[in-house]
């Protein structure tokens, strides 16, 4: 199962939810399209989906009244990962380079991608070691590889982006 958002607030008084979603993943969901809500993995049926801003507003069959949909908020929401569309090449999901190993072009260990930062321009990824925190620009002038067998990416920073002591 892929995590595809987290449920933020109910929206209004009939069941509907907020969704904060991680990457586009939300970008493919339709009417009748289950989803899965939980480390229970409760299967959900989608009535309806609309982006609303940087969020999604999503409804349920199931849940119909305001309060129900309360108690939905916190949790997470999952897809099973064949029912993604394949990637073209040099392109991944979000989950799948969470938790890569990051190194430069020198082999200089940098941290673990712990976050994707979505901005207008391009992603940066939030490369944290130990308590210091990267932020490395999603770009292909800066992104070398990704090997998702060895779960690592290879980076070259622009100059002055990473401290000679970090």
């Amino acid at each position: 199962m892929v995590p595809v958002g987290k449920i933020v607030r109910a929206h209004g008084i009939k069941g509907s939810v907020k969704v904060l979603p991680y990457g586009e993943s939300l970008e493919y969901a339709r009417k009748g399209d289950v989803i899965y809500e939980g480390s229970q993995f409760l299967a959900y049926t989608i009535r309806s989906v609309q982006r609303h801003k940087r969020c999604w507003i999503i409804t349920f069959e199931e849940i119909r009244d305001r309060s129900s949909a309360e108690e939905l908020v916190g949790s997470e929401l999952y897809i099973p990962e064949d029912s993604l569309p394949e990637t073209d090449e040099d392109e991944y999901y979000y989950y799948q380079l969470i938790g890569l190993r990051v190194e430069t072009t020198q082999g200089k260990f940098l941290g673990i991608l712990r976050n994707i930062i979505e901005t207008g321009a391009n992603d940066v990824y939030v490369v944290i070691k130990d308590k210091h925190e990267i932020l490395i620009p999603a770009i292909n002038d800066v992104i070398k590889s990704v090997d998702l067998e060895l779960g690592i990416m290879i980076v070259d920073p622009p100059e002055g982006l990473v401290d000679d002591d970090y």
